[in-house]
């Protein structure tokens, strides 16, 4: 049958060639396509099966050997001349294959070839149907399988919520009704309780100063032999957490050079995880005493403007250096290594370059075994997020540990070890509202460099930033402020997951602010909309990112209540982030991280786009 003009349309195979996290792309010599970019491939021939003919033209084309693996999608590719009739008529098959061996070098009807991360593949290629295809492949794209763990004792992972996440169910739940009935569960139980929780551990079982700290008028509260069990059990549970964790620092940060070996390691790491989580979970022991008592969500010490401006209204005199990382820098020390199912890991401490913040800041850092030099992502976490203190899975860690990321995780300030004493984590962020959010980011974003710093002096890989909510709002600050940063302390490319650009439509007007009454609170305490305008310099990101728009991902849920949507979008048009660098998900504000653990797409995007050469 003839190529031009055929009398029915000629089969065709595609073939989407992965290598690590780049795929392979190239640049036609003949028509219909010629001097574009494109995916290897062409017709199949008779007597040959598709994977054959996909293994077949890519050999032809490049030289190399490939192993084909699955159906990935069909196109039709129709080309008409000036008179309307089709010259060139190909249903075309998409293969996901995976390079084997061979270097590519232009052969048959290729003028050049190279290998391009999905983000600079779409930006290349022209035909709408093809970047359809990258973008599909890019999403669907499988993690490579890690390597086997070491024997011998080593922290485990559990993996259990991912796979469930990948079933149909999984896709059920992570739907927007998953974020209204998180807020309600947030505010009328989950906050309230940590506020009754948090006074507990600061009373020292002492009823009276239990209620003061709550607060609740102490004839309100009967002296029950409950409520005195469960704060002598939470005193109980403090204690043995300051003692299994200052026995974790000695065993991993202690000085000399004996090494305990990784036995006794990941005992004192298993033993200080055990008493945090059952430190922890002992708020449960308050979720009815708060409910009865209608303890609020948090207790409130907004200042006033005037104690705001003293403390930060010079660094609102001069916006360009308000984000000014510490000269010199604090260093940064390391633990002993732990091996786990991740490979291994270890912790980083470091003073925190703005006083006032809970304490050092902590780092867990998760390194991919077998990988040389490999990316590094430091990753931030949402408000009252604290996975150092609970055993559960490292949802967005994982996803980027499997594709050979190290990863470096940071405590913010006022969470986890650096939790502020009578408060739940996170919760002076909100209580002290808004100089708890210039004190958070004053802090965060300084550590933030002072630790990629730290990731290029300890390795050659590029460096990214993701954080998911309010980590995402430290990662776009940074990335707006960095550009008169030391190179060494700037970031190649960032992810932002569930954000918003608007700080100020965040804290007024979405739902986590609802929930917990910021509003109400601001205009008690004398804050109008005018005034806490004032701040938006140092808190909304209104320089372009330094990195540049094309380094830039972003995740936004279009139903998002809690950092509205049209704020994040805003951002997006505002940065010119390219449309194949953004995410938009018919989700919510909690059901986006939770539909990631079924559908990695952005997370292996940014990824591949870090490891590639897009950076």
């Amino acid at each position: 049958m003839s190529r031009e003009y055929p009398d029915s349309p000629r089969v065709g195979v595609g073939v989407i060639v992965w290598r690590g996290g780049r795929m392979l792309l190239v640049r036609r010599a003949r028509p219909p396509s010629e001097g574009e970019w494109s995916l290897p491939g062409g017709a199949q021939e008779l007597g040959e099966t598709l994977f054959q003919a996909a293994a077949r033209e890519v050999a032809e084309e490049t030289g190399m050997a490939v192993e084909p693996v699955a159906v990935l999608t069909a196109v039709d590719g129709i080309d008409r001349d000036a008179g309307g009739r089709v010259r060139f008529h190909y249903t075309l098959i998409d293969v996901v294959a995976e390079w084997r061996s061979g270097e590519p070098v232009p052969a048959d009807d290729v003028a050049a070839v190279r290998w391009a991360a999905p983000g600079e593949a779409e930006r290349l290629v022209t035909w709408s149907e093809t970047r359809r295809v990258i973008r599909m492949a890019a999403d669907q794209r499988t993690p490579p399988s890690p390597p086997a763990p070491a024997a011998g004792p080593r922290i485990r992972r559990s993996e259990t919520p991912g796979r469930l996440m990948r079933t149909p169910l999984g896709r059920l739940i992570a739907r927007p009704w998953l974020d209204t009935v998180t807020l309600r569960l947030l505010a009328d139980w989950l906050f309230p309780m940590s506020r009754a929780w948090a006074a507990a551990a600061l009373a020292g079982g002492d009823l009276g100063r239990f209620c003061a700290e709550v607060p609740i008028p102490p004839p309100r509260v009967r002296p029950t032999a409950w409520l005195r069990s469960a704060l002598i059990q939470t005193d109980a549970a403090r204690t043995r957490l300051a003692e299994a964790d200052a026995a974790w620092q000695a065993a991993l940060f202690g000085d000399g050079d004996d090494d305990p070996g990784a036995e006794a390691l990941v005992a004192a790491e298993e033993a200080r995880l055990d008493a945090a989580h059952a430190f922890s979970l002992n708020r449960l022991r308050f979720a009815a005493f708060a409910r009865a008592h209608r303890v609020a969500p948090c207790r409130w010490s907004v200042p006033a403007p005037e104690e705001v401006e003293a403390r930060h209204g010079a660094r609102l005199a001069d916006p360009g250096t308000a984000y000014a990382p510490p000269d010199p820098a604090p260093p940064v020390a390391e633990s002993r290594r732990l091996p786990s199912d991740l490979g291994r890991e270890y912790f980083l401490r470091l003073d925190p370059p703005w006083p006032g913040t809970g304490g050092p800041c902590w780092a867990r850092v998760f390194e991919p075994a077998g990988v040389k030099d490999p990316p590094t992502v430091i990753h931030m976490h949402g408000i009252c997020v604290e996975m150092d203190q609970l055993r559960v899975p490292w949802r967005e860690v994982e996803a980027l540990w499997r594709r050979g990321v190290r990863v470096v995780a940071p405590e913010a300030p006022w969470h986890g070890r650096r939790r502020a004493p009578g408060r739940y984590g996170g919760e002076p962020f909100v209580a002290t509202a808004p100089l708890g959010a210039l004190e958070h980011f004053a802090a965060h974003v300084r550590e933030l460099a002072v630790l990629t710093r730290w990731a290029r002096r300890t390795g050659r890989g590029p460096v990214g930033w993701s954080g998911t909510s309010l980590g995402a709002f430290t990662a776009q600050l940074a990335a707006a402020h960095s550009a008169g940063w030391p190179p060494e302390m700037r970031a190649d490319a960032v992810l932002l997951m569930t954000t918003a650009g608007d700080i100020e439509a965040v804290s007024q007007t979405g739902g986590f602010a609802r929930a917990f009454g910021v509003d109400r609170a601001l205009a008690a305490a004398g804050w109008t909309p005018e005034l806490l305008r004032r701040w938006a310099p140092l808190l909304d990101p209104l320089a372009p990112p330094a990195m540049g728009a094309d380094h830039v991902f972003m995740v936004l849920g279009a139903v998002d209540d809690v950092a509205p949507f049209a704020c994040g979008l805003d951002l997006a048009r505002r940065w010119q982030v390219p449309e194949a660098n953004l995410s938009i998900r018919p989700q919510g504000h909690f059901s986006i991280p939770t539909g990631l653990l079924a559908d990695e797409g952005p997370i292996a995007a940014f990824c591949a786009h870090l490891a590639g050469s897009g950076v």
